[in-house]
């Protein structure tokens, strides 16, 4: 009696999955089922880079939840649609035979209807059995093709995070030395910091909006990691707001407006991470440069009302398992 009961939670896996790949790859965020799957994987991945010593272990972030999160929607796909099938005595049976199949032969059947192959080696024979045939080969293909749109667009996200951080790491690396070498030695002077910026960082903070699992992706060196540089763009920009005399530098609210937005999708996908705002920074460094900088006091109290964007940028950095002197001062980290 329970097995006529099976096509119940086997639907229901199909509809999740179909909910799920439309929420992941169309819709801005994350699915639920995509979320359960990675979440462990990402835990799993970061407690052994912790354990070992070894960040590095980081770097395979990507493809680890990718491929984990594509495992996840073909095998609940298939499992699903196993247990409509196999729900209903006689609704498939051999080609040759004509005998009712067993459960692994209706997985059989399952997986190359799915695929599209359409074997032949075991067909329905009953019309409303064709139908569903029918329906569960094109659910198939709505499952890989969908899969398709899910991986290209992470490997142009990946890129332009790549991008920006190499950019901020090649001009700094670290806040103040962002500045210092804005301030000195660029041509646009502090303009590079900020309008210079705002169509990657723009792209990327969409890139992020869309699909904020993507800040589950570390990379294994420090030139080309975000969730270090950025977090150095961040602190560049706080100290420029708060604690450099004089006119506000043109575009400089609307980049912090992009990081703080960078920051707001890290937290949706990773909001178990949280940690105090770091310490303010000592602008001895600023200061011995020349640059027209406001007291300790009048910069700290600047400081207290963005503490929030501050933990978040500091979490951020802890996420990829660097340290907040890094951030901060690279040279003397």
């Amino acid at each position: 009696m329970l097995r006529h009961l099976l096509w119940i939670p086997g639907a229901i896996m199909v509809i999740a999955v179909l909910f799920d790949l439309l929420v992941t790859c169309i819709q801005s965020g994350e699915g639920r089922l995509s979320r359960a799957v990675q979440r462990p994987l990402y835990g799993l991945l970061g407690a052994a880079a912790r354990l070992t010593g070894r960040r590095t272990l980081l770097a395979w972030s990507a493809p680890l939840l990718i491929t984990g999160t594509l495992t996840a929607w073909i095998m609940l796909a298939w499992v699903g649609w196993t247990l409509v099938f196999w729900s209903q005595p006689g609704a498939l049976t051999g080609a040759d035979t004509g005998q009712n199949t067993t459960l692994i032969a209706t997985f059989y059947f399952v997986g190359y209807t799915l695929s599209t192959l359409g074997l032949g080696e075991i067909i329905a024979p009953q019309p409303f059995w064709r139908i569903l045939t029918d329906i569960a080969a094109i659910n198939g293909f709505f499952v890989l093709t969908f899969a398709i749109t899910f991986i290209v667009p992470m490997a142009q996200i990946r890129a332009d995070r790549r991008e920006l951080a190499l950019h901020l790491y090649r001009a700094g690396p670290g806040a103040q030395a962002l500045i210092l070498q804005a301030y000195t030695d660029h041509d646009r002077g502090l303009l590079s910091l900020t309008t210079d910026l705002h169509h990657l960082l723009n792209r990327l903070d969409a890139a992020h909006l869309n699909s904020p699992y993507v800040h589950r992706f570390h990379d294994r060196d420090h030139r080309d990691a975000l969730d270090l540089n950025l977090p150095a763009l961040g602190e560049a920009l706080l100290i420029l707001q708060g604690a450099l005399q004089g006119e506000p530098t043109p575009g400089l609210r609307r980049a912090l407006a992009c990081v703080d937005s960078l920051t707001r999708t890290f937290e949706r996908a990773q909001p178990h991470l949280t940690l105090p705002p770091p310490p303010p920074p000592d602008l001895t460094l600023l200061r011995a440069a020349g640059l027209p900088l406001v007291n300790d006091e009048a910069f700290h109290a600047f400081l207290r009302p963005h503490a929030a964007l501050r933990r978040r940028l500091h979490a951020m950095t802890a996420a990829g398992q660097w340290r907040w002197a890094q951030v901060a001062d690279p040279d003397g980290a």
